[in-house]
């Protein structure tokens, strides 16, 4: 059975759930229709709308089912142990893993489950850097972990 649930934040954020583990995480402007009973899922939407409400958050203790190449989930793996509320750049994880840093983009573009794996704390060297459900959103996670970026405040 496919779960799905939603929280509102700026837009809304619906995750989906199969077999106890998160395989989608999307941002829409609007909600799915909610139909879970695991207590993963009831777990999940607890600490979602922790998150949103700006308090920090260790979602590593949540399985997901990366449908994804080898390499998106080796970039992955070291995502999902980036800290609340620090940034790496794109050329740092390129470094790690002997790649480019384009590479290290079109992976996290890839990301299926954002924010469970926080692949908004990764930026380009000199800004933001893209993120698939846009830039905004981005810089809005960032803002509410209190990240900070070339010594300024988000």
């Amino acid at each position: 059975m496919i779960e799905s649930l939603s929280v509102e934040w700026k837009v809304f954020v619906n995750v989906y759930i199969e077999n106890g583990k998160v395989f989608k995480v999307e941002f829409s402007k609007n909600p799915v229709e909610e139909k879970f009973v695991s207590t993963t899922a009831k777990m999940l939407k607890k600490d979602l709308e922790k998150y949103f409400s700006g308090r920090r958050v260790d979602f590593r203790k949540y399985d997901v089912d990366l449908r994804v190449s080898s390499f998106v989930k080796s970039v992955l793996e070291i995502v999902k142990n980036i800290p609340y509320g620090k940034v790496v750049t794109y050329g740092y994880l390129a470094r790690i893993l002997k790649t480019s840093p384009r590479a290290i983009g079109i992976a996290l573009k890839l990301n299926p489950v954002p924010v469970i794996i926080p692949c908004h704390r990764v930026v380009a060297k000199d800004g933001l850097g893209g993120f698939s459900a846009g830039v905004w959103i981005k810089r809005e996670l960032l803002k509410l972990e209190g990240a900070t970026f070339l010594s300024q405040q988000l």
